[in-house]
């Protein structure tokens, strides 16, 4: 189970990052980054730094938590 205590440091942040409870399942993980990269992506805010640096942000948390899924995937 999620939640207790088996996520680290790094999925936690993330999660923090994507603006998540502790507990979020991999779904809502999904569906939280592509809304908040949508608003923040390059093409739709050209030029904008701080959009671009949140973007990066997004990328980085969904990517620790998406490798730490298949990790959990594979443990079965």
């Amino acid at each position: 189970a999620l939640g207790d205590g088996s996520r680290s440091q790094d999925e936690l942040r993330a999660l923090e990052v994507l603006g998540l409870e502790t507990d979020a399942d991999f779904e809502t993980v999904k569906k939280a980054w592509r809304a908040r990269a949508k608003e923040v992506h390059p093409d739709v805010r050209p030029g904008d730094a701080e959009a671009a640096k949140a973007f990066q942000a997004f990328q980085v948390a969904y990517e620790v938590l998406r490798q730490a899924e298949e990790r959990r995937t594979w443990k079965g």
